[in-house]
């Protein structure tokens, strides 16, 4: 047990002290806005830990306590302007993000919630130095996460793996590879080969098929029940569905002629002047009423339409991944979202297993085809040679390659 002494409160903090002042000289870019709507600063606060091994105050007060977060501002410092609008400090949004996965706050939500509870969220608010008048919202971190990108959030995690290094909690000795599905928020709403094209979908006859619907309508007015929408529809051009598979359609618009009175809208006035039955519905009394179209532009000659798939969801880079349903083993899962390949390093003595290497793909990709981008992620970031790598199964599910390159002539 004498070993483990060097992991006591007091030995990290002490590390720590040297290795937050190495950190801050190292990241001394300015931050261009003078004015922000939250204000982080670094505080040692003492940590106690519990005869039973807790931390008082948990894990989040630990670390806010021990490690200074301020590099985050000077990471992020060239993607503000001194015009930009007061934004809220960027290490205070890093943490608020990181105290929800140390909690393991189900959903963002949840986490807002207890943020905003004057009690419940005041230790999270004096941590990240949040006022109680200055809220996030979740749109707030949705723009933070895309302001940053996948690469300056890579370079702050490996900035605090290099910490925990430094600390030789971790020590890249036995390295664990595992995937992860998670859903993303944006709804799925049904197709699974959705790409680029569908965003503009070129329909030429649609005018020409809603102008046949009307007169046929106004033509056959004892047959037809004029309280009954008709729809307009096309076939799916995507060309990677299978020749067995039946061809869906695409919902253009859903349409129903109405009677006229005096609340008739420019839009309705315009829409059957649009489809050229303007003339005959006003015979008629009646007029055209729109109740959904998917519609995104008309050629400035309306001899085509472009149209959007409704099918189509928010996140288009998400997909469908399956994994065993944590309910029942024996059945699989459907997760429309992302899947993220992590990993962790193994530590015997301390009992614990520490990410040091994540990266994100879509929830059908293949785990295996990541392992070497990992590989190269750990090393390019830290000097380390890892002795053991530890992968289950589906790490075997890819095309072989080469475990080392020679040039010619060069023995193996």
């Amino acid at each position: 047990m004498a070993s483990l002494r060097r992991f006591d409160i007091g030995s990290i903090s002490r590390k720590l002290n040297r290795i937050n002042a190495r950190i801050s000289v190292a990241n001394q870019v300015v931050f261009p806005c003078l004015m922000m709507r939250s204000s982080y600063r670094f505080k040692k606060r003492f940590v106690k830990v519990l005869p039973n091994g807790d931390i008082q105050g948990g894990f989040s007060r630990m670390i806010i306590s021990l490690i200074d977060f301020s590099f985050v501002r000077s990471l992020t410092a060239h993607l503000y302007t001194m015009k930009s609008p007061p934004p809220y400090d960027p290490p205070s949004l890093f943490l608020l993000e990181l105290f929800r996965y140390i909690d393991q706050y189900p959903n963002m939500d949840r986490f807002l919630k207890d943020l905003r509870d004057k009690d419940k969220g005041r230790a999270y608010r004096t941590y990240a130095g949040i006022h109680m008048d200055h809220i996030p919202t979740k749109g707030t971190f949705s723009h933070f996460k895309a302001r940053l990108g996948e690469g300056l959030y890579n370079e702050i995690f490996h900035i605090l793996v290099n910490i925990f290094h430094q600390l030789e909690m971790i020590t890249f000795n036995i390295i664990a590879h595992d995937g992860t599905l998670f859903p993303t928020r944006a709804r799925y709403k049904g197709c699974t080969c959705f790409s680029e094209k569908c965003e503009r979908i070129e329909a030429n006859d649609v005018i020409a098929r809603v102008k046949k619907q009307v007169l046929y309508r106004l033509n056959n007015l004892a047959k037809v029940d004029l309280e009954k929408a008709f729809k307009i529809k096309i076939d799916c051009p995507c060309d990677t569905l299978p020749e067995k598979v039946k061809r869906p359609r695409i919902e253009a618009m859903i349409m129903k002629i109405g009677v006229m009175d005096e609340s008739v809208s420019q839009n309705q006035i315009h829409t059957a002047m649009l489809f050229g039955v303007k003339e005959q519905l006003d015979k008629q009394g009646l007029c055209l009423n729109t109740i959904r179209t998917n519609i995104a532009e008309l050629a400035p000659d309306l001899d085509r339409i472009i149209l959007r798939c409704p099918k189509i969801p928010t996140d288009t880079d998400a997909r469908i991944g399956v994994r065993n349903d944590p309910k029942n083993s024996a059945r699989k899962q459907k997760i429309f979202g992302y899947n993220m390949v992590l990993s962790t390093s193994v530590e015997l003595d301390l009992k614990l297993e520490l990410p040091v290497a994540v990266v994100n793909m879509a929830g059908n990709g293949k785990d295996g085809e990541k392992i070497i981008t990992l590989g190269q992620q750990t090393r390019s970031h830290h000097d380390c040679r890892p002795k053991i790598d530890i992968a289950d199964a589906k790490y075997d599910n890819m095309d072989p390659f080469p475990l080392s390159i020679t040039t010619p002539g060069e023995k193996t």
